[in-house]
């Protein structure tokens, strides 16, 4: 009788241990998937149910990126922080194709969306920025065809290339002059820029970025204030001559891209940047000579152009046309 007491207390004592063992991993799940303080008093978080996310540590602290989502919405809410942490950046590709999507609203810490981010998104009718917005990536809101008006808020600084390509009922736009980068026909395929065709030959927004040509002239010379060009002249088969202002600052993204006629240009000592694709295409340039002051050059920025390179002996020029097996001749 008392070896039976003993089994059976056993088998009890054994039974509460599993039991105990079952109820502090069932906690101990939970926490990790509402994110529960040390104390169980931090309250639910439902970001992660609604949200994929990646937990970035680095030089510029601590922070969340939104990668995707797990149910689709029609009204997103990009939160201004997961546990604790600041959502600073929308991924690449993290809403792209979303159909039914047709608001979005950025929480306070969110300063960059990546590249796609929102690409195919052609229900979008709205996007309430927040002041901390810095950077739109490329292709951002491509083919977004239900957006009519857009407002750039005051803080940013760069628009993507192609960020608003293909959003074809955009009307209004309002750009501010903090924005000194903008990518290669970032709002190309609008209704706005066609209209514009209207008013001026020469469209620049920003500081000074010169963004199209719609005039029909061979022969160009640029207005006095442009400091940068952006996919400005990308697919003219018409203009063979074109005069740079003295001041020029950069060659962007697609600034003479296809531009198969083309013969004669010059570039002032002021240029620092040419950016990716910059003279892609350009068949019939003889001639280019590129300054000591260039720091940097893009990617295919000299691809299928037959001009021929004059650089700068130790430049960023040289050292680009070495690394890409460009030919050249030092000046």
């Amino acid at each position: 009788m008392s070896e039976f007491s003993h089994k059976n207390v056993l088998s009890v004592k054994k039974g509460l241990l599993v039991k105990i063992l079952l109820i502090a991993a069932s906690v101990a799940a939970l926490c990790i998937i509402v994110g529960c303080s040390s104390d169980f008093a931090a309250p639910f978080d439902m970001a992660n149910l609604v949200f994929t996310y990646s937990h970035v540590s680095d030089s510029d602290g601590e922070y969340m990126i939104i990668t995707g989502h797990t149910v689709s919405q029609t009204d997103v809410k990009i939160p201004d922080t997961i546990y604790g942490i600041p959502v600073r950046e929308v991924g690449e590709s993290a809403f792209f194709g979303e159909e039914n999507l047709s608001s979005v609203t950025f929480g306070k810490n969110v300063t960059k969306i990546g590249a796609n981010a929102f690409g195919g998104c052609t229900s979008l009718e709205t996007i309430n920025w927040n002041v901390s917005m810095s950077d739109i990536g490329d292709y951002a809101f491509q083919s977004c065809h239900s957006l009519d008006s857009l407002i750039i808020p005051e803080n940013v600084t760069s628009i993507g290339r192609g960020a608003f390509y293909d959003c074809l009922w955009i009307k209004q736009l309002e750009v501010p002059e903090t924005v000194s980068s903008i990518g290669g026909r970032a709002f190309f395929g609008t209704t706005w820029l066609e209209n514009y065709h209207a008013t001026d030959e020469f469209v620049t927004l920003g500081d000074g970025i010169l963004i199209a040509y719609h005039g029909n002239q061979s022969h160009v010379t640029l207005p006095k204030n442009v400091k940068k060009m952006a996919g400005t002249f990308a697919g003219n088969i018409g203009v063979e001559k074109v005069t740079l202002p003295s001041h020029l600052e950069c060659i962007g993204d697609m600034a003479f891209m296809g531009c198969t006629q083309l013969k004669d240009i010059t570039v002032p000592d002021s240029v620092t940047e040419i950016g990716a694709d910059a003279f892609c295409g350009c068949t019939s340039l003889q001639t280019l000579h590129l300054g000591s002051q260039i720091t940097s050059v893009g990617d295919r920025a000299f691809e299928h152009c037959s001009a021929a390179l004059y650089v700068k002996e130790g430049s960023a020029v040289e050292e680009y046309c070495k690394k890409n097996g460009i030919g050249y001749t030092t000046a």
